[in-house]
């Protein structure tokens, strides 16, 4: 991966290259009326801070998420392993977070110091294997793997049908009065494919849209 953490996902040519496919030939998505740069989901990278940022994410709000990783990086401008290690768990409580992700943090950075799990060694693992790896990690389950393969990876055929946005975007996407459960999104996911983490970039969208 050449394009560096803090750039858009869209910016990644075959993330681009989905989102260009769906909003030219797919009757929802191309009634929106935008175009792949309207899509302003950030590459967060493959290494430690992008795997810090998924903690921070996990079962909160798109926007309390933003507003809780600012906090933490305030508090840490050097997000490592090591700086991580040697915080106390006050100190970590004192950047926002909550014991129990302060503790899977601290346990990820030392399954890297101790190289059991290499976050930047991934380029030529299958998504199967990615997910297997980071699932085997505490604290990381589906969907922070599925959040990894998109946002740190870029991978482009990901779909993650346990993601409340997802579900509500394809609601809203088939018109439907109740949100698919997952067992129905997999199946509604299938037109999408290979291009899923493209419509799922768009579903975002689309739940988020009035």
């Amino acid at each position: 991966m050449k394009k560096n953490a803090g750039q858009y996902l869209f910016h990644i040519p075959r993330i681009h290259d989905g989102l260009e496919h769906l909003l030219d030939n797919d009757p929802v998505f191309s009634a929106l009326g935008i175009r792949p740069k309207d899509i302003e989901r950030e590459y967060i990278g493959p290494g430690f801070p992008g795997l810090v940022r998924i903690v921070i994410g996990q079962q909160v709000s798109t926007h309390a998420a933003d507003s809780l990783w600012r906090r933490f990086q305030e508090g840490m401008p050097n997000v490592t392993p090591n700086a991580v290690l040697i915080l106390k768990q006050d100190d970590m409580r004192a950047l926002g977070l909550s014991h129990q992700k302060a503790r899977y943090i601290r346990e990820l950075a030392k399954a890297i110091n101790d190289k059991k799990f290499d976050p930047l060694g991934f380029d030529h693992l299958t998504d199967r294997q990615v997910y297997e790896s980071v699932c085997a990690l505490n604290g990381f389950g589906n969907w922070s793997a599925e959040m990894f393969l998109i946002f740190g990876l870029a991978r482009p055929d990901v779909w993650p049908v346990g993601d409340l946005g997802i579900q509500e975007g394809l609601r809203k996407y088939l018109k439907a009065k109740k949100r698919p459960d997952p067992e129905r999104a997999m199946k509604e996911g299938k037109r999408f494919a290979p291009y899923r983490t493209a419509a799922s970039l768009l579903l975002w969208h689309l739940k988020a849209m009035d």
